[in-house]
């Protein structure tokens, strides 16, 4: 089976610049506990490009959870701010640069964004015109 934590961040340091806003700065590190081991992943976000690494270094934010938690932040399961919230995971530093980077994280499995709803919705039709509509 596969590492769901492990693609998660391959995937935002190759899509780092369409997932996250051009404007970020900052390195976040997560420390990720399974029985008693504690794994380490580095990520330094600067304008969009995003570098990921397994080293121990400070960072402007510490996140540490268990691994089979950050297994279901990664898939979408359970949400950065929800887990937060309960204490399922501690935040040390700079908690807005968390907020910022939580947009990195997939949506829950068999959501929609809405726009694609209504362009489905919509679909077909032509568009036309405030001018084309009045008499």
């Amino acid at each position: 089976m596969a590492d769901p934590t492990a693609e998660f961040f391959s995937r935002i340091e190759e899509r780092g610049p369409d997932l996250l806003p051009a404007k970020a700065r900052g390195t976040l590190r997560f420390d990720l506990d399974r029985d008693g081991q504690v794994g380490h992943w580095f990520v330094a976000i600067n304008r969009g490009n995003v570098l990921v690494s397994h080293e121990e270094r400070e960072a402007d934010c510490v996140v540490a959870t268990e691994k089979e938690l950050f297994d279901k932040l990664a898939t979408g399961e359970v949400q950065v701010l929800a887990a937060y919230n309960r204490n399922d995971l501690t935040v040390r530093g700079n908690l807005p640069l968390l907020l910022v980077f939580r947009r990195a994280f997939p949506s829950p499995p068999g959501t929609r964004d809405p726009r694609e709803r209504i362009r489905e919705r919509f679909a077909g039709r032509g568009r036309v015109s405030y001018r084309e509509r009045r008499p």
